[in-house]
C-alpha cells in the first residue's frame, strides 16, 4: 500500500504494510514511527469527534482517522487548502476560529427554554460540527479566489446564533454561497449547511427587514407578480407550446421553469420531439408558475410558498404519472423542498429529464446519431448531482451518441456560481467562477459542453466568451433532440 504525502515543503512516498480494518491515520502514525520520524500531523479523539485530523485525502478533504484503507491502495495526502500551513500537514486554523469567535455563546437560560422542538433539533444539528474545516477546504467560492465569503463553518455558527444576534452579519458574506452542498457532502457529520445554516440565516435576516439583496427582493415580487422571475421579452414557450404531445404508457407532466418559458424555448421544444420520436405522452399545462427555487435559496420562503400552491393546482389537474424537469434547480425544489411547503398534498414523483430518460423510456438503448464528429464535455449541475443524486444517467445517455467522443472535464461536479442567488446578486463572484469552469473546458478540448440546468447554462456560456474558449453551451435534451 503506497502513501504518498505532499506539503509545500516536501513531498515523501511510503510502502505501509496493511493490516485489516486500516484507517490512513494508522498509516500516518506507521510513517512517523519508520520512515519519517519528523512527520508533522494533528489528531487527538482518533473517533472523528475532534476533527483536528482532516487533510485532503486524493484531493479530497475527510479526516484521516475515518478513511478505511484497502490493499494495494495508493492515497495521496496533502494539508487542506485556504489555510496557512505551518508545517508538513498542520495547518493554521485562526483564519477561521477568529471569524467564529464574535459569534461565541452567551449564557441565556431563558432563551433556550422558549425554544419549540423543532428549533431546538435544528441547532442541536449545528451544534454538532466539530470544526474540522472540511468544508472550507471544499468550498468552491473560495477555491475560485474570493474572500466574500466567511466560509460554511461560519455561516453555519452564524445561524445557531441568529436568535441571539448583537451584531447583523455583513449582507453580502451571508449571500455569497451559491448552496452547491459540497459543504454537506464532505461533513462528517452530515450537516446539511446550506438548507439549515445559510437558507435559514438568510429567511431571518428577512424576518427582520434586513434582507435579501435589492436584486433578489426585485426576483421576489416579479414571480409572485408574473409567475416568472425573469422579465417576458418576447412571445413564451408556453404561449406557444401547451398542450398534449406525444403517445404512450406514461403521462409525464412537462415543468419547464422559467428560463425555459421565457429564455431557452429550443429545450422545451427537443423535449417535445424526443417525446414524439421515443414514444411517451408529454402533457405541457400552461397554468404553471416558478417552483420558487430563487426566493428558497435567498430566504424568500413566504414567496415562494404562494407560488407552490399556484403549482399545485396545476398539477392536481393533469395528474401525470410523472413531473419531469429540464432544470437542475427546478428538479431539486420539487423533490426536496415541496413535500415539505405542501404536505401530502404533493404526492407525485419527479425526474430529472435524464432519470427519465433512462428509467423510464431507456432512451440510452434506442441509439442516437449526432451529425458531426464532436468533443463533448459535460457540467455536473450541484442541484442536480447533490441535489438529486443524478450524475450516472446524463453520461449513459451521451456516451449512447454514435459521432460523440465524451471527455470528462478536471473536476465536472464543481460548482459554476449561478445559484444560490449568486448570479443574480453578486454577478462578479459568478463571473469568477464561471472562469474556473470554462479553463477546466479549454483544458479537456471540447467542441461542445452540455449540462442539464439553465442557469449553468447561461453562466457558462458567458463564461467562454469572457475566456476566449470556441465551445458551444447546450442542454443535454437539446443535444439528444438534435441527434434522433
Amino acid at each position: 500500500m503506497l502513501v504518498r504525502i505532499r506539503t509545500p515543503d516536501r513531498e515523501l512516498e511510503a510502502e505501509v504494510p496493511y493490516r485489516e480494518g486500516m484507517t490512513l491515520l494508522d498509516a500516518l502514525l506507521w510513517i512517523k514511527e519508520h520512515e519519517a520520524p519528523d512527520l508533522e500531523f494533528q489528531y487527538s479523539c482518533r473517533n472523528a469527534q475532534c476533527g483536528t485530523c482532516a487533510v485532503l485525502i486524493n484531493g479530497r478533504a475527510g479526516l484521516a482517522c475515518e478513511y478505511r484503507l484497502e490493499p494495494g491502495e495508493e492515497v495521496t495526502v496533502e494539508p487542506l487548502r485556504h489555510l496557512p500551513v505551518l508545517r508538513d500537514l498542520v495547518v493554521d486554523w485562526r483564519e477561521v476560529t477568529e471569524r467564529l469567535r464574535p459569534l461565541s455563546p452567551r449564557s441565556n437560560l431563558d432563551w433556550f427554554r422558549r425554544l419549540d422542538r423543532e428549533e431546538s433539533e435544528r441547532l442541536h444539528e449545528l451544534r454538532s460540527c466539530i470544526e474540522c474545516l472540511c468544508c472550507v477546504a471544499e468550498c468552491p467560492v473560495i477555491r475560485a479566489g474570493s474572500t466574500r465569503n466567511p466560509g460554511p463553518t461560519v455561516l453555519r455558527k452564524a445561524a445557531e446564533e441568529a436568535e441571539k444576534w448583537d451584531r447583523v452579519p455583513e449582507l453580502e458574506d451571508v449571500y455569497a454561497c451559491t448552496t452547491c452542498h459540497r459543504c454537506a457532502e464532505v461533513c462528517p457529520r452530515d450537516i446539511d449547511i446550506p438548507k439549515k445554516a445559510v437558507e435559514t440565516l438568510r429567511a431571518r435576516l428577512r424576518e427582520r427587514g434586513l434582507g435579501p439583496l435589492k436584486e433578489h427582493r426585485e426576483v421576489g415580487r416579479r414571480a409572485v407578480r408574473t409567475g416568472r422571475s425573469v422579465e417576458k421579452k418576447e412571445a413564451s414557450f408556453l404561449e406557444e407550446h401547451a398542450g398534449e404531445y406525444g403517445s404512450g404508457d406514461v403521462k409525464a407532466l412537462f415543468f419547464t421553469g422559467c428560463l425555459v418559458d421565457y429564455r431557452l424555448p429550443e429545450t422545451g421544444r427537443a423535449l417535445i420531439s424526443l417525446a414524439e420520436e421515443l414514444g411517451f405522452r408529454l402533457v405541457v399545462p400552461e397554468d404553471q408558475v416558478c417552483c420558487g427555487s430563487p426566493l428558497l435559496r435567498t430566504g424568500q420562503r413566504d414567496r415562494a410558498d404562494r407560488l407552490a400552491f399556484r403549482n399545485l393546482e396545476a398539477f392536481q389537474r393533469v395528474d401525470p404519472d410523472v413531473i419531469v424537469t429540464v432544470c437542475a434547480g427546478c428538479g431539486a425544489t420539487l423533490k426536496n423542498d415541496y413535500p415539505e411547503l405542501l404536505g401530502e398534498r404533493f404526492e407525485w414523483e419527479v425526474m430529472d429529464v435524464t432519470e427519465f430518460l433512462v428509467r423510464e423510456v431507456r432512451a440510452h438503448e434506442r441509439g442516437f446519431k449526432h451529425s458531426e464528429e464532436v468533443v463533448v464535455t459535460y457540467h455536473d449541475p450541484c442541484h442536480l448531482r447533490r441535489g438529486q443524486g443524478v450524475h450516472r444517467e446524463p453520461r449513459r445517455l451521451l456516451k449512447a451518441v454514435d459521432g460523440i467522443e465524451f471527455r470528462e472535464m478536471r473536476e465536472p461536479d464543481r460548482c459554476c456560481g449561478a445559484g444560490g442567488g449568486v448570479r443574480a446578486g453578486l454577478p462578479e463572484l459568478a463571473r469568477l467562477m464561471a472562469d474556473v469552469k470554462a479553463r477546466m473546458v479549454e483544458e479537456v478540448g471540447a467542441d461542445l459542453l452540455t449540462t442539464v440546468c439553465p442557469f449553468c447554462e447561461y453562466n457558462l456560456r458567458e463564461g467562454l466568451e469572457r475566456c476566449e474558449v470556441d465551445a458551444e453551451v447546450l442542454n443535454l435534451t437539446v443535444l439528444l433532440a438534435r441527434s434522433l
